[in-house]
């Protein structure tokens, strides 16, 4: 799909771009398995939990407790409703299983501050705010409509961060984001969610 091919590259050249202005400090790789729970008006849409997701975040230190720099993912919500009767724009009726298909790609500035640097467990709390790219399907019966959109989104998360080994630059990350994702179209008014992940952080330069 030319929507994701265009992602992929976008994400890419930021993490390129990311770690050659990083002089100074630790930058570091996040990335990890992430699991979409819809929260708000959106779960009266899509109420089905995704499973199909990924976190990554590219992180230069401007000390040993604040990180900036460039945060993204992936998550595919998918929703097929029981056959119902809908009325038409001209006024007449179709018996039709509706469907709807949405993934979201978050591109977003990011800070993040860690509470103990240097600990065995080591909580952290981070902000991203920017823009999100939306892939929007809904099918109803044999007719449908495909769109692709970009708006706002944030994201704040808590977690923890466990480092493999004493004073190691790799360990493991576990937290929770709350991404907010307005979005009109059809029924749905935001595709706001609960963030909840588990991964890898690794350095990309000594």
């Amino acid at each position: 799909m030319k929507f994701i091919k265009i992602s992929i590259a976008l994400f890419a050249f930021m993490i390129s771009a990311t770690a050659v202005q990083a002089q100074k400090g630790k930058t570091r790789l996040s990335l990890g398995y992430n699991v979409g729970l819809p929260m708000g008006s959106f779960k009266d849409n899509v109420s089905e939990t995704s499973v199909r997701g990924f976190k990554a975040d590219v992180l230069h230190g401007i000390n040993d407790k604040l990180s900036i720099g460039f945060g993204t993912g992936y998550q595919d919500f998918y929703q097929k409703n029981p056959r119902q009767l809908y009325k038409l724009s001209d006024g007449s009726d179709i018996s039709a299983v509706v469907s709807h298909s949405i993934q979201t790609i978050p591109l977003l500035a990011m800070a993040k501050y860690s509470f103990t640097p240097g600990a065995a467990v080591q909580p952290y709390a981070a902000l991203g705010v920017g823009g999100n790219l939306v892939s929007y399907t809904e099918l109803l019966g044999e007719f449908g409509q495909e769109q692709a959109k970009f708006g706002f989104a944030a994201r704040p998360e808590a977690g923890v961060y466990i480092p493999f080994k004493k004073t190691g630059e790799a360990g493991l990350t576990i937290g929770a984001s709350y991404n907010v994702m307005p979005f009109n179209q059809d029924a749905f008014s935001n595709l706001n969610h609960l963030g909840l992940h588990a991964g890898v952080t690794i350095p990309l330069r000594k």
